[in-house]
């Protein structure tokens, strides 16, 4: 007898709704899995791109001034966002297209991604905001090289009571006007008493006159009025000498200085005025740290100046101009007005530094007032003693400044405040406005740059910054390639927005920014 066996399909159902739910599951998770991997794929690929991107900083910019940002026009006529959206999506294509990143690899893609777009949609340029993103860049620059004690001490020196109280001074002016006062006062007073003494003489004359009419004896000729000598300023040689420019009376050979100028109307400043300037599109955020960091960084920005321009005294035949620092403070168009400003801005600080010792000085002060006396008493000017002394004590400050301007453009130093044994020049040869001597200077006090330095902190900063961004367009326009380069074309932060979509149905959408 045979047995037979019926089995249930219970098992059969089961497993087939298992297997469905299972099955389900797993599309779910290879779904979910394509989505990360499509996300994850497009934000490295379009970090890529984005970086490749800025690897395309401006090479000149970067070695001359260690400034990094991208030239916009590529060394084109034409700037804008246009190249670099360009080359953005095409580092994007590529970083897709597996027969170009992975040639070696045989497979079909699994995501199958695709950007459908990618576009640089805003930026900021150097120039944003008056030049504050390239003045940001310089102090970024410069505080990885340089310690903040120099430029601390660079703020003290702008910002102390006699720096302040010197540069508001105007020696040579002052000296002119009360030179000029005592001048008409003894002009004056010999007039009047020339007039008193004509009267006197024809008043005898007609006395004589009526007595020999009268037959009377002629009258005693009376004591006529005393004329004054004279008048002869103290002060007329070094008021004279600095008159007409210091250049001759400081520089070694004036017929050696630069004359190399600018056109100031085809750079940046030029355009700027004329309202002719690229502007980007992202707002530029600066923290306020108050004027103690305000102040720092300003001074941290004009030490990225003295390092990476040149100067009287040390400059680099390559550069469009050779007195770079001084234009930055001077503002002229050529090297010698350049120059003559800055030495004629050191002539006024030193002679006004030089007058508070003097003023202080009591001896110095004595010898003046004496040779005061003796000139007005002769002219019968005494009221005017006051004035006179003041007027010598500002003309042999003059001649002292004059010393020590020559002393710092030949390469030594200055003391800060002078005294009885640093003073240099005798009253009666600095009146005369002869040369003073031999230009020795001290080993200690300060130098050419540290008054450069004290000058650039006192200039308006967004007056400093354009003129810094002029002599950096002007001399990376003379590198090869570089002759259409644009500080507003040069972007320093771009914002990057790109759509990744799939044949699958997914899509991502991505905006980045990125800067330097």
């Amino acid at each position: 007898m045979t047995m037979r066996r019926t089995c249930g399909g219970y098992l059969t159902v089961y497993m087939t709704l298992t297997l469905a739910v299972l099955l389900s599951l797993c599309m779910t998770m290879i779904e979910g899995a394509r989505r990360s991997a499509m996300r994850m794929q497009a934000e490295v690929i379009t970090d890529t791109a984005m970086r490749s991107v800025l690897a395309e900083y401006n090479r000149e910019l970067m070695r001359q001034y260690n400034i990094f940002a991208v030239d916009s026009s590529y060394g084109t006529a034409e700037a804008g966002m246009g190249h670099a959206s360009q080359h953005f999506k095409e580092y994007m294509e590529k970083n897709y297209d597996p027969d170009i990143s992975m040639p070696w690899l045989d497979y079909r893609d699994f995501l199958g991604a695709y950007p459908e777009s990618a576009a640089v949609d805003a930026v900021s340029y150097l120039t944003d905001d008056h030049g504050a993103v390239f003045r940001a860049c310089a102090i970024d620059a410069i505080k990885d090289d340089l310690g903040l004690a120099l430029a601390e001490e660079v703020i003290g020196w702008a910002t102390s009571a006699e720096i302040t109280a010197a540069d508001s001074m105007d020696v040579q002016g002052e000296l002119n006007s009360q030179s000029s006062v005592v001048s008409l006062a003894a002009a004056g007073e010999r007039s009047r008493r020339e007039s008193e003494r004509t009267s006197q003489e024809k008043e005898y004359e007609e006395a004589c006159k009526a007595a020999e009419e009268a037959g009377d004896e002629a009258p005693q000729a009376p004591e006529l009025t005393a004329l004054p000598e004279s008048y002869s300023s103290p002060v007329s040689g070094i008021a004279g000498s600095v008159s007409n420019g210091i250049l001759g009376f400081v520089i070694e050979d004036p017929e050696k200085l630069s004359r190399r100028q600018l056109d100031l109307n085809g750079i940046i400043s030029g355009r700027m005025n004329a309202g002719d300037v690229s502007t980007g599109t992202l707002e530029y955020g600066s923290a306020d740290g108050g004027i103690a960091d305000e102040a720092l960084d300003k001074a941290l920005f004009g030490e990225y100046l003295m390092r990476y321009m040149g100067r009287y005294g040390d400059t680099d035949d390559s550069d469009a101009l050779m007195y770079q620092i001084e234009y930055l403070i001077a503002g002229k168009g050529n090297d010698t007005e350049n120059l003559n400003g800055v030495a004629l801005r050191i002539l006024g600080i030193r002679a006004g530094m030089d007058l508070l010792y003097l003023e202080t000085d009591a001896t110095k002060r004595s010898d003046a007032e004496l040779l005061a006396e003796g000139i007005c008493t002769v002219c019968f000017i005494e009221e005017m003693t006051p004035v006179l002394t003041h007027a010598i004590l500002l003309a042999w400050a003059l001649a002292e400044g004059r010393y020590d301007t020559r002393v710092l453009l030949s390469g030594g130093k200055i003391p800060f405040m002078k005294d009885q044994t640093t003073w240099h020049s005798e009253m009666l040869s600095a009146l005369s406005g002869y040369d003073p001597g031999p230009f020795t200077g001290t080993d200690t006090g300060l130098s050419y740059k540290d008054y450069l330095r004290i000058f650039m902190f006192l200039t308006d900063t967004g007056k400093l910054t354009v003129r810094a961004m002029d002599i950096i367009e002007s001399d990376i326009r003379l590198s090869g390639g570089n002759g259409n380069f644009r500080m507003d074309a040069c972007m320093e932060m771009l914002e990057f927005s790109a759509v990744i979509n799939s044949p699958f149905g997914n899509s991502v959408n991505i905006k980045r920014r990125l800067k330097y």
